[in-house]
């Protein structure tokens, strides 16, 4: 298990999934999905900072669905 530094909540990295597009994270938060972590990390080809964020595999199964579905159509802005 770990700890959240930021939201304070405790997960399972390995029942959880990585999101590196904040608009995608902010479409699942949108969407009811819970945020259980958000940390800084390093883009692996431009070594620059990056946010990420962590959700539950299971929880945001079904934003992840909309999300494939309709990401041309609803997240151009």
């Amino acid at each position: 298990m770990v700890k959240s530094n930021f939201t304070g909540k405790l997960y399972e990295p390995s029942k959880c999934c990585k999101i590196l597009n904040m608009t995608q994270l902010a479409f699942y938060m949108d969407n009811n999905v819970e945020l259980l972590d958000l940390f800084i990390s390093k883009d692996h080809k431009t070594n620059k900072p990056i946010l990420v964020g962590v959700v539950d595999k299971t929880d945001s199964y079904e934003a992840y669905k909309m999300w494939c579905d309709n990401k041309t159509d609803n997240h151009t802005n």
